[in-house]
């Protein structure tokens, strides 16, 4: 009897070892996963900043060439046109002048624009808001549709690497609403609450739905906003509205 009791014992015993062991594997093996995830997910986040920091600084440095290089290079051609219709008499010749200088002077205006779009001067030295009015200020004049900005935030102090990728944000969503949306008006609101700074997107265009179609999208533009929003961990919300589109943008006051 004692005999059967000990076999009856020693097999429980034996089960519950056999148990704990095979709930620790599970439990090591889960642990494992959860961290080469988290790792992965790492260098995922460091990967992106790291191709967002260098296509920053290639922009910076296309700007500058196209500011000091090439802009500088057509002005001086140009001045050599305007020197030189004033020794031609022949009105065909001056008319040929003319329409080449014309040409040469929309030729740098062109080059000042893609400089500016590609790293505006003020955002640098002025910061977001400076720069934001600017940009909504030219689309307004360049285009039928009227972009504004509004807020009464004071001293707002971000980092400049937040504030490049907000501006791009803003450059992609504008973008696409003058490509796709059929917008006859955006208005963006900067305010504060509590340690976060909110950037609201509210347009009158054609409704989309941003997740669904960042999951269907081939595209670069949505990919493009939804890249940056990771690499400053910013948080979009799009809320529902009867017309038109809303999107909230949040990021925490102090970021490393």
């Amino acid at each position: 009897m004692e005999s059967k009791i000990e076999i009856i014992s020693v097999f429980w015993i034996g089960t519950f070892v056999m148990l704990f062991l095979a709930f620790g594997l599970l439990f090591l093996a889960v642990f494992y996963q959860k961290r080469i995830a988290n790792v992965k997910q790492k260098e995922a986040e460091l990967l992106l900043k790291t191709a967002l920091e260098s296509e920053k600084k290639e922009r910076q440095r296309i700007a500058k060439d196209l500011h000091d290089s090439v802009q500088g290079d057509l002005g001086a051609v140009r001045n050599y046109f305007t020197l030189l219709s004033k020794q031609i008499t022949q009105k065909e010749t001056q008319d040929l002048l003319t329409a080449i200088k014309e040409a040469i002077a929309q030729t740098i205006e062109n080059a000042r624009l893609i400089s500016y779009n590609l790293m505006p001067p003020l955002l640098e030295s002025s910061g977001l808001i400076v720069a934001l009015r600017e940009y909504l200020e030219n689309l307004t004049k360049s285009t039928d549709k009227k972009f504004s900005l509004q807020t009464d935030v004071q001293n707002l102090v971000i980092p400049k690497a937040i504030n490049y990728e907000l501006f791009r944000i803003i450059q992609e969503f504008t973008s696409n609403m003058l490509k796709y949306g059929s917008i006859t008006e955006c208005k963006l609101f900067l305010y504060e609450t509590h340690d976060l700074i909110h950037l609201e997107i509210v347009d009158d265009g054609k409704p989309f739905d941003f997740k669904a179609s960042f999951s269907q999208s081939k595209g670069a533009g949505l990919y493009n906003i939804q890249s940056r929003l990771t690499s400053i961990e910013a948080k979009l919300v799009q809320r529902n509205v009867m017309e038109g589109n809303h999107f909230v943008i949040s990021i925490h006051k102090k970021h490393d």
